[in-house]
């Protein structure tokens, strides 16, 4: 029994962390979109193999944090704090993720 217990809290983990951490980046090519890439160098490295783009995955983004111009977009959150976009492209480098024009401000 306490097996059978291990096994399946293992098994709900597994299940779990796919929610907990979610894919903030799609590729979108002749295929359809597939959207499981963690870092923007990874779907990158996908389309320039197969053709296609990359796109910010709507349904998985975090909601926006922050009054500023720019967002640093990665699987863990979405972090608005950038003025300008060289420091937020900066960011982005060092973390895998991408910048966005902040959809709070106009």
């Amino acid at each position: 029994m306490k097996k059978l217990s291990v096994f399946l809290s293992l098994l709900m983990s597994m299940l779990l962390a796919q929610y907990v951490f979610a894919a903030p980046f799609c590729a979108v090519t002749s295929f359809g979109k597939q959207c499981y890439y963690y870092t923007l160098d990874s779907c990158l490295s996908s389309v320039e193999l197969l053709g296609g783009v990359c796109i910010i995955n709507q349904k998985e983004v975090k909601k926006p944090v922050g009054t500023t111009p720019f967002c640093l977009v990665t699987s863990y959150a979405t972090q608005c704090i950038y003025y300008d976009i060289d420091s937020c492209k900066e960011a982005a480098d060092l973390t895998g993720g991408a910048c966005a024009v902040n959809p709070n401000v106009k």
